[in-house]
């Protein structure tokens, strides 16, 4: 039809998406082409991959490959290849095609499979766990400081009721449901005097408090009757659990009572304050302590106390006696709360000063709190001797600061290996709820990590919790409006039906691996130093990290980084890809002709668009059955099935046309001299550029090597009007080389000279990368 390359390339480049267009309604093209759409979808397997020829001869022409169609063992290895292993087979080749084709499809080598929860939910978990403990002494702090606050203006009881927070306060303390207390109860509690039998707590309590005292001592008594059954012994220890509540409740009312100066009528006398000081230390030191452990909060009251009862400490049973004082000294020194008082007073008798005492016997800890003290060998002090010294007593409480959470600490080691060695057993949302020992090891980490009392919380209501979509607006779980629980939820992988589901990602591990692959690649291109290198991989591994939690399109739009990263990989300019823009093609529906993606003629922007899990309202969803390859993998494959079409008809009229057009779509990934040399229509182009004879492509491949570089840089591959010169020399060389008439090389026919050997010797030659 053309005369000369330069008019046959001219005719397919000037307006390719048009060239494109008309290919794709070429009926041939148009019918394979739906065939694989229609077909890909439903295939599961490499066999069966692999069974179908009008598939694969697709796939095979779509990346190239259609000369290797006959190789079928190295191109299952290829599609077999784990693209994570940087010495798997397809990454071991020079030639790229044999990698991309890897990416665009699944067979289970990087498929993310059904798992309780992921490595990184694991983790994620168990640092939410950590920072919930720390967390939670700043809350401490807050709440009692607002409480000491607002206290103060308490002028009658309703005042309590009607700030919310300072009630919640006073309700922990002495735990109180919020949820399903009886205001006049309560109120009538706090406006109790306890010193007058006639007050609401001594007339309501007092002999309910005697009767289930009475209940309990015959439940006790009934418990270890002979002939009890399994059965019998159950509903009574259930019994005692329960009338032990009932008493610990009414004894925390009598506490509530004490704590406050209300008349019965609710109002204060003018000359009396809501709580003296006494009462409000009481409360707040009572919040503090209730907690499910001790914090810095509470580690420096008990610095205080301590300071403040040293001074009337005359003998080791003074110390020994007050259990709050014992327990701070025997953590200070790392001494076990299970040594016998008999082997403490022993030692706070014993001279450390003297060698030859024998508690040098006993070990360091021991000779160090025996120090600590200046006691006498019969337990006294003498005259004018305090119990320890200002020196004594500031180092034994800086050594306490240190470590009174210790024991918490190692506990928290031996859970979260347990947790560890557990979560895995889980089999079902039913294991997860039962009351195996290994399933509440597991339960109530995971609640704790969330600030959720196993108390709080029914295994009927969480069971609701878990099969819910903490996606869905509606759902049962997003009503109760409740941030722990969705966050709960979503640390775990459980599907409706209460089995084991498939993790949420925004992307498959698949498509992570094929973008991580393509961005190291790019930011290494020009420069291989290996600051480059190390530079890439942090973004790589930046990039892998985020993935694994990111929940929502805004939370990319909004991370400059996790944007470059995206749009350098796909081979887009950051600059010209404004956030809003890639907002819209994230949300794009690419099976809609319409959609915002597939009008913006890039097809770059719709593999991004087919890369991702997301739903219309922007948040991952599950991750939908696509066989072995996802909407990206389709799109790309049914881009590169028309360019290779479109490309071969221009070879049909003249083969350097085919050869420009085929230089112009591999320039930009070229990043090595080794991937032209494993390529024999790119080395066929750069020879006829630059005059090289054919004969050189015999020779030594090292000394191919040398000789390409020598003509020219790599570099000029990614300037697209260093490009363009090239293609136009080339046409201009090769028509005067040919003439206007050119038999069409054997490169493109089944006569090519790539063999599965050449391929193998080739792939010794690549050098090594990050992946």
């Amino acid at each position: 039809m053309f005369s000369t390359s330069y008019q046959s390339y001219t005719f397919y480049a000037r307006d390719l998406t048009l060239s494109l267009q008309r290919k794709a309604e070429d009926p041939i093209v148009a019918r394979e082409a739906e065939y694989y759409k229609q077909t890909i979808g439903s295939i599961t397997t490499l066999d069966e991959f692999m069974a179908d020829d009008r598939i694969y001869n697709y796939a095979m022409k779509a990346y190239g490959l259609e000369e290797m169609g006959y190789a079928k063992a190295l191109i299952r290895k290829v599609l077999e290849s784990d693209l994570t292993d940087s010495n798997s087979f397809a990454n071991r080749l020079e030639d790229t095609k044999y990698r991309t084709l890897a990416a665009a499809y699944d067979f289970g080598k990087t498929v993310a499979s059904k798992a309780v929860q992921t490595s990184t939910q694991i983790d994620n978990l168990i640092e939410t766990y950590s920072q919930t403990i720390a967390d939670n002494d700043e809350v401490l702090k807050q709440e009692t400081a607002y409480y000491r606050a607002a206290s103060a203006g308490i002028t009658e009881v309703d005042d309590i009721f009607k700030n919310t927070r300072l009630r919640d306060y006073v309700f922990q303390t002495f735990k109180i449901d919020p949820e399903t207390y009886d205001y006049d109860t309560i109120k009538n509690v706090i406006t109790s005097d306890i010193s007058d039998p006639s007050s609401f707590v001594n007339t309501e309590y007092v002999p309910k408090i005697l009767e289930w005292d009475t209940t309990l001592l015959n439940l006790y008594d009934e418990r270890i009757l002979p002939g009890n059954t399994a059965a019998d012994r159950e509903r009574i220890d259930y019994l005692i659990a329960q009338y032990s509540k009932m008493i610990d409740k009414a004894n925390s009312y009598f506490e509530l009572a004490a704590s406050f100066n209300f008349n019965p009528d609710g109002a204060l006398d003018p000359d009396l304050p809501v709580q003296t000081e006494a009462q409000q230390d009481m409360v707040t030191e009572r919040y503090v302590f209730d907690q499910p452990r001790l914090t810095t909060t509470g580690a420096l009251l008990n610095k205080a106390y301590y300071e403040e009862q040293i001074g009337s400490i005359t003998t080791i049973d003074d110390l020994l006696d007050n259990g709050r004082m014992a327990t701070m000294m025997l953590e200070s020194f790392g001494i076990s709360l299970n040594t016998s008082r008999a082997d403490i007073e022993w030692t706070l008798q014993q001279d450390p000063s003297d060698p030859a005492s024998p508690v040098h016997e006993k070990g360091a800890a021991f000779v160090a709190l025996a120090a600590a003290f200046n006691f006498e060998s019969d337990g006294t002090l003498a005259a004018g001797v305090p119990a320890q010294d200002p020196d004594q007593l500031f180092a034994m409480l800086s050594e306490y600061i240190v470590r009174f959470d210790d024991a918490d600490e190692k506990a928290d080691e031996d859970t979260i290996k347990n947790y560890k060695r557990y979560i895995g057993l889980t089999a079902s949302l039913d294991d997860f709820l039962s009351p195996a020992g290994a399933a509440v090891v597991v339960r109530e980490f995971a609640l704790k990590a969330f600030n959720i009392s196993p108390d709080e919380i029914s295994t009927y209501k969480l069971k609701k919790i878990f099969t819910s979509d903490p996606y869905d607006p509606n759902s049962y779980l997003n009503s109760l409006g409740d941030e722990r629980f969705v966050r709960l939820a979503k640390s775990f992988n459980f599907a409706p039906d209460g089995t084991i589901g498939t993790p949420r990602f925004a992307q498959s591990e698949n498509e992570i691996t094929r973008l991580s692959k393509a961005y190291y690649v790019e930011m290494t291109r020009l420069d291989d130093s290996e600051a480059a290198k190390d530079k890439a991989e942090d973004e790589v591994s930046y990039y892998r990290s985020q993935l694994q939690t990111l929940e929502t399109v805004d939370e990319i739009v909004a991370n400059p980084r996790l944007v470059d990263f995206l749009l350098i990989a796909e081979g887009l300019d950051p600059a010209d890809v404004t956030p809003e823009t890639l907002r819209s093609v994230l949300l794009s529906d690419l099976q809609d002709p319409q959609s915002f993606a597939n009008t913006q003629g890039d097809i770059r922007l719709q593999k991004l668009a087919g890369s991702f899990n997301f739903n219309a309202d922007g948040f991952v969803e599950a991750a939908r059955e696509t066989g072995v390859q996802n909407d990206r993998g389709q799109i790309e494959t049914t881009n590169f099935y028309l360019t290779q079409m479109l490309e071969e008809e221009a070879g049909q009229d003249n083969v350097g046309a085919r050869l420009a057009l085929y230089f112009q779509r591999m320039a930009p990934s070229i990043n090595s001299v080794y991937t032209i040399l494993a390529d024999n229509a790119l080395a066929e182009f750069i020879r006829t550029s630059f005059s090289i004879p054919a004969e050189t492509a015999s020779s030594d491949i090292d000394m191919q090597a040398a000789l390409l570089e020598d003509r020219f840089d790599i570099e000029d591959l990614q300037d697209p009007e260093k490009v363009d010169a090239m293609i136009q020399r080339f046409l201009a060389l090769h028509d005067l080389e040919n003439g206007t008439v050119s038999p069409v090389l054997s490169v493109f026919s089944g006569n090519t000279n790539i063999n599965y050997e050449t391929v193998a010797a080739l792939a010794q030659l690549r050098t090594g990368s990050a992946f």
